[in-house]
């Protein structure tokens, strides 16, 4: 390998290095709240700046959430399967927790309005 070659390399690198940090800074917004909906439906709205627990109870089984220095995580389920518990913690806007056999979605809102990307008809 020659110095030109050598040169390409890092001036790519250096490329690539440079958009990732700008797409997480335009697009990692953090959010403001976990929306809890059980079946479809919002059952409630907690804060992410506020440290609190909450059992979900639903007629399918118990899920205890989280919210812990600005991030939620299932802590204990009594599902089957338990994949809602291994979840990483969530704090970015559009990031969710699925709990299946509980029908539970947990996911991370923001008071933002989101641009539109486009209109189908």
């Amino acid at each position: 390998m020659k110095r030109n070659d050598f040169l390409l390399i890092a001036g790519v690198l250096v490329s690539v290095l440079l958009f990732l940090g700008l797409y997480f800074a335009i697009y990692s917004k953090s959010g403001a709240w976990v929306s809890v909906k059980v079946d479809g439906k919002e059952e409630k709205r907690l804060p992410l700046g506020q440290d609190t627990t909450y059992t979900i109870t639903t007629e399918y089984g118990t899920n205890i959430l989280e919210i812990r220095d600005g991030a939620a995580q299932i802590r204990e389920a009594d599902c089957p399967d338990l994949i809602c518990v291994r979840q990483k913690a969530i704090k970015k806007q559009g990031e969710t927790l699925v709990c299946l056999p509980h029908k539970v979605i947990v996911s991370v809102v923001s008071d933002e309005k989101g641009e539109m990307d486009s209109i189908s008809r």
